[in-house]
This record gives structure tokens, C-alpha cells and sequence, in this order.
């Protein structure tokens, strides 16, 4: 009887530690980003001039996690006249009547460098949330020359494959 015990006790142990073993979801190699906030505040830069703060928050998924750059990444493909020194790449788009029109005349580029987020250990699936801080400087004898606008942006991982475009809400400077 005491074996009889054993091999159901065994049995159960088997069955409760197959069933708790679940499989690694597997994402593609491309990135996938969605948006997912955007914030705006009235502040002053280090010089206490009047800046409208955007803190741009999106989500990222990557199948084999190789996102963002080292400090030292920056000779062959990335270096700094190469396409791949920056790794996002936003753009604006102004409302103007019920259209958006992207934003030509910006004198700054939004590409910016994203740091390396490859996760450590071995699933290298990556699902993370990103956030962007951009500034806007204004003053009375210079207004912004936009003032109803999204963002469109994108971003290529270390492989060189570009995520999808997404969009923001709809950004409104008072």
C-alpha cells in the first residue's frame, strides 16, 4: 500500500511541475512599438529660460532584445555621419485644419540614442518601456511656431531592423 502512496505521490509531483513549466513566448526579431503616454509641463532650463517640457512614454517589444547603444558605439555603422548613429527617430507632425502636415523647417532633428536594454541571461526578449524627454525653448520675442501637433517615431534595433510608426495623442502647447 505504502508503494501504491508513493507512485501517486510521485505522479501529482510530476503533474505539478510540468503543469507550473510554461513556454517562452516567442516575439519576432523586429522591433514592436506602441505608444503609450505623452506628458507636457511648463518649465525653465538651467538658465531660467521658459521651456515646454514633453516626456514621451512608449513600449517596446523585441524578439531578441538587441535595443539601443553602448556609449562606445560609435565607429562603423554608427558613427556619428553614419543613418544608424541615432536608433530613434521622431518627427512632428503640425494639426492644421483636420490634417497633419509633418514639420519641416525644425532646425533640431528628434533622433536620439536609446542605451543598450538587452536583457541579461538567457531569453533575450525584451518588453520594456521607454520614455523620451524633449524641451521646447520659447520666449515672447521668439513663440513657438507650432502649437497643436503628434509625434510620429520609429526605432531600428542593432540588427538594423526598423520597428513599426507609431503615433502619439495629439500634443497641445497653451
Amino acid at each position: 500500500m505504502r508503494k501504491v502512496w508513493n507512485n501517486i505521490f510521485v505522479i501529482l509531483l510530476l503533474v505539478f511541475f510540468f503543469s507550473q513549466c510554461r513556454k517562452i513566448e516567442q516575439y519576432p526579431n523586429e522591433p514592436q512599438i506602441s505608444f503609450l503616454d505623452v506628458i507636457v509641463k511648463d518649465s525653465l532650463d538651467v538658465l531660467e529660460n521658459k521651456i515646454k517640457h514633453v516626456t514621451l512614454k512608449f513600449r517596446v517589444i523585441d524578439g531578441d532584445g538587441d535595443i539601443g547603444l553602448d556609449e562606445t558605439d560609435t565607429i562603423g555603422p554608427y558613427s556619428r555621419d553614419s543613418a544608424y548613429y541615432y536608433n530613434l527617430f521622431i518627427k512632428e507632425y503640425e494639426k492644421i485644419g483636420e490634417e497633419f502636415v509633418e514639420v519641416e523647417e525644425n532646425q533640431f532633428p528628434r533622433n536620439y540614442r536609446i542605451p543598450n536594454l538587452t536583457p541579461e541571461g538567457q531569453n533575450k526578449t525584451l518588453i520594456a518601456t521607454v520614455s523620451v524627454e524633449i524641451e521646447y525653448g520659447y520666449s515672447d520675442l521668439a513663440p513657438l511656431k507650432f502649437t497643436k501637433f503628434k509625434y510620429y517615431f520609429k526605432l531600428v534595433d542593432r540588427s538594423f531592423n526598423f520597428s513599426n510608426t507609431d503615433t502619439s495623442s495629439l500634443i497641445i502647447f497653451q
